[in-house]
């Protein structure tokens, strides 16, 4: 047969509270006006004696006591030994050594393209503007009108080729923008086929079952425990006050 457990050092500020609780219940407030016993220091030494008893107090709610124990260490056990399973991986998912080692021949192409449509424009555009200025500058020269002529259309070739490829750019910029909108929920596992599933709410139902095995003990400790001990102790110090009140009747 094995002893009850003996009450831990966490567990006295959750006695102190019962105690205090029961100190102030209607009941052993009226029992101490019975004994005449009202003032702080009465309900202070009675505090001191269930705290001295308290051992002896706990083992009357020593079986909810350990359902209370039992449950907390399970609580404290489950985060580190519940197993993990992992996530499986897709099938088609490249490794890590052809994504990271391996070089793709388009990767250049795509990272190209994107500076070609900047750069492409911007140098059209300042071509268009320099041929532009020299070739309106030389037609006010009735000399070099042949050359203002070339020049002149040059820029307006070059600014053709600018509005050309300033448009192509921006729709290449839009189309890379979509697709990436397009695929980014691609490279979650949901998407690829595999079933997502949530962790266990564990942590959740263990808590919720020490809650129950703590009020399960606190309750029975304050019905069972200290409230007992506190009219025990009451009628001890109701007889003498008993016996000397006879003894003063009997000698008037």
């Amino acid at each position: 047969m094995t002893a009850p457990p003996g009450l831990q050092a966490e567990d006295r500020p959750d006695f102190e509270r019962a105690l205090h609780q029961a100190l102030r219940t209607a009941e052993i407030r009226e029992a101490l006006r019975r004994n005449g016993a009202t003032g702080d220091a009465d309900v202070q030494r009675l505090r001191s004696q269930a705290l001295v008893e308290s051992e002896a107090i706990a083992t009357a709610a020593a079986p909810e006591y350990a359902a209370y124990l039992r449950q907390r260490a399970a609580a404290a056990m489950s985060p580190s030994t519940a197993p993990v399973t992992p996530a499986p991986s897709a099938p088609s998912a490249p490794s890590a050594s052809s994504a990271v080692g391996v070089p793709f021949p388009t990767a250049g192409v795509r990272g190209l393209l994107p500076v070609l449509a900047v750069l492409a424009p911007a140098l059209a555009g300042a071509s268009a503007a320099s041929f532009l200025l020299l070739g309106g500058l030389l037609k006010l020269f009735h000399s070099q009108r042949e050359l203002a002529e070339a020049l002149l259309t040059a820029g307006l070739t070059s600014a053709t080729i600018a509005a050309v490829t300033l448009a192509a750019g921006v729709a290449c910029l839009l189309v890379t923008a979509v697709r990436h909108r397009t695929s980014a929920p691609d490279q979650h596992p949901r998407a690829q086929g595999l079933p997502y599933t949530h962790p266990p709410p564990v942590r959740r139902r263990n808590d919720a079952a020490v809650a129950t095995a703590r009020d399960a003990w606190l309750r029975a400790l304050l019905h069972r425990g200290i409230l007992p001990f506190l009219r025990d102790r009451l009628k001890i110090s109701q007889k003498p006050s008993r016996l000397h009140q006879k003894s003063e009747k009997g000698s008037t």
